[in-house]
């Protein structure tokens, strides 16, 4: 329950966690209470905009702005810019509407662009490209979230710089950006006046690290508190899924397969049952994988192990011997013995 009366002295055995780090924040305002928002954000949105990026950014500033659950934008300020009247939809099918003007770009200490579907890229107002190109040219860090890479490199402001770009999107930037250095591997780049974040919740990863850097670290740790960004112990079922890649491929017999394969990881598999289970013999689905993946089925089962494991070595606290019973091994030294085989190194080399 939030009341008005004032913080009382924090029990180290009752600790509150976010109270306590209110607390540091208000003996570090008490000098600077008529100073400007410490981290401000000004927003474009293109057509069919993913929902979740636009709160990624919004909630965790929301949190930092102000004492306790309170939402005012004291200390953290955002806004979503365009036209009078103007709207925007998001893929989702809500619409949001600009609640400010073309603000002058210097007023922020970050632009972002959160982009569309890729086929309506094109479709939004002029307005938001010639704002874009001001706001870099008067040397405000401009954010690309989701498809927002595109239309940074589609501007030119992605020259001589690596961009982070979504796994799903990799094929369509290499091709429409044949020049440009990328990568599927990081949460976000910060190169030279340009982020890049993927979107998904990497761009809480973002928003936290901008929220340390200009707001301290005790309004991080809120931020991140009170999205329930805290450590655990064991990986959430979330985590693991985030070690999954799935490969397309035209087939639609061979992708469900791959589906299937890594989904599970490569464990508790065979390509026997996964021949069965898409309709095939196991003499065809063997000659089919192979033509689609390049692999065998039971190669690409192993791999998928060995990349699910590689996942734990460098993404938990696990010891080698849990994750090598975690990813179908009998013991941890045929586990090492097939990640070096793979990668060039043993599992140890790459926590």
């Amino acid at each position: 329950m939030i009341t008005s009366e004032e913080p009382s002295e924090i029990s180290a055995t009752e600790p509150d966690y976010v109270r306590w780090l209110d607390d540091l924040w208000a003996e570090r305002l008490l000098v600077a209470r008529d100073r400007k928002a410490d981290l401000s954000v000004g927003i474009l949105l293109w057509p069919t905009f993913p929902m979740m990026s636009l709160t990624g950014i919004v909630e965790p500033l929301r949190h930092a702005a102000d004492f306790a659950d309170n939402s005012r934008p004291l200390h953290c300020r955002w806004s979503i810019m365009g036209a009078p009247g103007h709207a925007a939809v998001a893929s989702c099918g809500i619409r949001v509407h600009a609640d400010a003007p073309y603000i002058n770009p210097t007023d922020f200490d970050y632009i972002v662009v959160i982009g569309g579907l890729l086929p309506h890229l094109r479709a939004a107002p002029s307005k938001h490209r010639d704002y874009l190109r001001v706001a870099a040219s008067a040397g405000v860090p401009v954010i690309g979230v989701c498809t927002g890479a595109f239309i940074l490199a589609q501007e030119g402001l992605l020259a001589g710089r690596k961009s982070c770009v979504h796994p799903f999107h990799a094929e369509d930037f290499r091709i429409a950006f044949p020049r440009l250095a990328f990568s599927t591997r990081d949460d976000f780049l910060i190169e030279n006046g340009r982020i890049t974040v993927p979107g998904g919740v990497s761009i809480l990863s973002l928003m936290t690290e901008l929220i340390r850097t200009h707001c301290g670290p005790d309004r991080a740790a809120k931020a991140v508190h009170q999205l329930s960004l805290t450590e655990q112990k064991h990986m959430s079922a979330f985590d693991h899924g985030r070690a999954t890649t799935f490969r397309r491929t035209e087939d639609s017999r061979i992708q469900r397969a791959v589906v299937l394969i890594e989904s599970r990881k490569g464990r508790d598999v065979s390509p026997e049952q996964v021949a069965s289970l898409v309709g095939l013999s196991p003499r065809q689905f063997a000659r089919l994988f192979q033509d689609n993946i390049g692999m065998t089925p039971k190669r690409f089962i192993v791999e998928t192990r060995l990349r699910y494991g590689r996942f734990l070595v460098e993404n938990s606290t696990l010891p080698m011997t849990a994750i090598a019973f975690e990813i179908g091994f009998s013991d941890s030294a045929h586990f090492a013995t097939a990640f070096r085989k793979k990668y060039g190194k043993p599992p140890r080399s790459f926590r």
